[in-house]
């Protein structure tokens, strides 16, 4: 085959991979809120630590039931040993046993203190993973917000590089006629360089846009995702009716993040009175073995019967760990302080964002508004200045501004509506 051949094979080649790789898919709001936190790993993160905190939880009940050991002991002595009164004979016996031991070892307080901490650190685990999903949807849905601005634009310049070549065509005839400056050709051919410059911009925007919400939707990042909204919308989430003050209340009481933190709070508390009211309760070892036990100087299983020991025990603990520790108390504070100081700070967090998040809506609002305005009056400006065009009162450059001038307070009415859009929820 011929160089040439081999190379347009590979570029036909090339061109389909890239048409696989790059396959558009048109998506609105309701489905991004549907699949946001569907197979989101940081959610799945948080599922793996909730099941780690319930395991935890399990665990601090099992320790207090005892523990059964069976099993079978063989035992063989060959040579000196030394009797109670301390007289050395030479001895040569074996023994067997066989049963189920069953042994308890438990330190009573620290088992107590120790399951309210891991009741606790479960709810905080619970919590956190609301949280995750709450914050995995609002990433999403402020990702496809940025979405369906990046496409506004796109048209938008789009309309705009065909407005200003459609002027340049008529500023071209106009010079070819010599009814027109050639410096006004090269004004209208720069400005469609501007235009093309920014289009380019636009759509790489778009395609960060829906790469960055594919990533979070868990889709693959070749798709390329587009909104199916063909127009700035401004949406409605919140109650227009309620006070500043009513929607952080609400937030302090819903949001939860700061359940999370009460419920870390609660367990530090929780550790905080183990490290010194635990000591105070005794530790229980208690054993009982149960079986049969036999042997001889000759056989290990001569005389073998049954046989059954208990043994049980409470004592103190008194140094690290137990009574007059001081360090651990001092350590067990210091964490409670420290988790109270977070949940403090989660707090004044929260009411900044809903105060901000209020006050971006407000002005948002009025914004909108503005843009809408600025709309209306662009198109009245375009009708005037194409009136003149046709009556030949004005010129072709005047009305190709007016033209980018309108685009542009579609634009800055696309970003005020994805602001508002975004602010709300």
């Amino acid at each position: 085959m011929k160089p040439a051949a081999v190379l347009l094979c590979m570029a036909l080649v090339g061109v389909e991979l890239f048409a696989q790789k790059t396959q558009t898919e048109s998506i609105d709001l309701p489905a991004v809120m549907r699949l946001a936190g569907a197979q989101a790993p940081d959610i799945a993160l948080a599922e793996a630590r909730l099941e780690e905190a319930r395991a935890n939880e399990a665990g601090s009940l099992w320790q207090f039931f005892p523990t059964l050991t069976p099993g079978i002991g063989y035992r063989a002595h060959d040579g000196r040993l030394q009797d109670i009164a301390g007289t050395l004979l030479n001895v040569e016996k074996q023994s067997l046993n066989a049963g189920a031991a069953m042994g308890l070892h438990l330190e009573i307080g620290e088992a107590i203190y120790r399951r309210l901490a891991a009741q606790q650190q479960v709810r905080a685990a619970a919590e956190q993973l609301a949280a995750q999903r709450q914050q995995t949807l609002l990433h999403a849905v402020q990702t496809y917000f940025d979405l369906s601005r990046a496409e506004q634009t796109v048209r938008l310049h789009e309309e705009s590089l065909k407005i200003a070549r459609e002027f340049s065509t008529q500023i071209s005839r106009g010079v070819q006629a010599g009814l027109a400056f050639k410096g006004d050709e090269l004004r209208a051919t720069a400005q469609i360089t501007r235009l093309e410059l920014r289009l380019s911009q636009a759509k790489e925007r778009r395609r960060h846009e829906g790469t960055r919400l594919a990533q979070l939707l868990a889709l693959r990042p070749t798709i390329e995702l587009l909104p199916v909204d063909d127009r700035p919308l401004p949406l409605q989430f919140t109650k227009r009716d309620l006070t500043l003050d009513e929607h952080v209340q609400s937030a302090l009481a819903k949001r939860p993040e700061l359940a999370g933190l009460a419920a870390l709070t609660s367990a530090a508390q929780h550790a905080d009175d183990g490290a010194s009211y635990a000591p105070l309760y005794p530790i229980l070892d208690a054993q009982y073995f149960a079986g049969g036990q036999g042997g001889s100087m000759s056989s290990s299983r001569a005389g073998f019967a049954n046989s059954a020991v208990t043994s049980v025990s409470l004592g103190w603990k008194i140094g690290a760990g137990g009574l007059f520790d001081t360090s651990r108390q001092n350590l067990a504070r210091a964490r409670l302080t420290q988790s109270q100081l977070n949940e403090k700070k989660m707090s004044d967090e929260v009411v900044r964002q809903v105060v901000d998040a209020y006050t971006s809506v407000q002005l948002l609002t009025q914004q909108v508004s503005l843009a809408a305005e600025g709309i209306r009056t662009g198109e009245q400006g375009v009708k005037l200045a194409l009136g003149r065009k046709e009556w030949a009162v004005g010129v072709v450059l005047e009305a190709l501004q007016t033209q980018q001038d309108l685009i542009q307070a579609k634009l800055d009415y696309a970003d005020s509506v994805a602001d508002f859009n975004k602010a709300q929820f």
